[in-house]
């Protein structure tokens, strides 16, 4: 499948979980114990399926057939046991996920994407025509906070930045949810993305478009006006699913750089010699953060 990026883009930015962890959203590998309280509370039965989807988190952890929820939901789903109702149990677990995110969500006057957007507002040459993203998460997170500006005082708006915020107003970048996307919601005012969510399931009713990393079809991006001086590869909060996920991706044009954010406790040189192997990037050329805000602000 292929994501077209429509400007000539040189910042394309990934995301992973941990990217809107400064929104308060749960990381893979919170999401199953949040999932799990959801189901034995629900005295009212929002949801269905109980007994079986707490089976499936039963089988999540370390040292057990799982490591993370979205792999175990790829294989449980098409297990015999689940012949006739595995795609039904996968939607309810989806459709607890999306809940968890609705309530979860915070706002955040500090978050990454703020960085970003100050950025953005100050650099009057470039960046909002040449970014693109990459994002692995089903949440609205870059929807709600992608070149909102709202949080401006009035003064700002309206005497120092107003012909600034005019054209950012109507600015837009691409982005390819590789895994599909939940539903925005209706508090959603302006979006500012170009949405391509090209992974789709085929079903009726409450079929939910997305999939998980285990079942992502391969996707090729291709800018449409070319980019002769390659991209600059920003990977945020993409932890486990780094491999799995960046191998179903291919690139038209050459990675120039790398910068990625790395937590405390992970190995770090066997992550830069994957992408040093994967993108044919010089060890140098790939550089390392603790944050996604040290990241933006280091890089932008």
């Amino acid at each position: 499948m292929i994501f077209e990026i429509t400007g000539k883009v040189q910042h394309l930015i990934v995301l992973g979980a941990g990217a809107s962890v400064d929104y308060r959203l749960p990381t893979w590998k919170e999401l199953s114990p949040l999932i799990s309280e959801r189901v034995k509370s629900d005295t009212k039965g929002e949801y269905k399926f109980h007994k079986e989807i707490l089976n499936w988190l039963d089988s999540i952890g370390e040292g057990k057939k799982y490591e993370t929820l979205d792999e175990c939901i790829v294989y449980e789903a098409v297990a015999s046991d689940f012949h006739d109702n595995g795609p039904d149990i996968e939607n309810q677990i989806f459709l607890i996920t999306k809940d968890i995110f609705d309530s979860a969500y915070n706002e955040n006057n500090t978050g990454w994407i703020r960085s970003l957007n100050e950025k953005i507002l100050y650099n009057a040459e470039q960046l909002e025509s040449s970014i693109a993203f990459i994002n692995y998460n089903y949440d609205g997170v870059l929807d709600k906070n992608f070149l909102d500006f709202d949080y401006l005082p009035a003064k700002n708006k309206l005497y120092l930045n107003k012909a600034r915020l005019e054209k950012l107003h109507y600015a837009t970048a691409d982005v390819l949810y590789p895994h599909g996307y939940f539903s925005e919601e209706s508090t959603v005012r302006i979006s500012h993305l170009n949405k391509h969510a090209q992974t789709m399931k085929d079903g009726n009713g409450n079929h939910l478009p997305v999939v998980s990393c285990h079942e992502s079809f391969k996707h090729a991006v291709v800018p449409r006006f070319g980019n002769t001086n390659g991209h600059k590869l920003y990977i945020l909060g993409l932890g486990g699913g780094l491999e799995v996920n960046l191998n179903n991706i291919l690139f038209k044009e050459k990675i120039s750089e790398i910068h990625i954010t790395v937590w405390e406790g992970k190995n770090k040189n066997e992550i830069i010699n994957f992408l040093s192997n994967k993108f044919k990037v010089s060890l140098e050329l790939i550089h390392t953060y603790s944050s996604c805000n040290e990241l933006i602000d280091a890089c932008f």
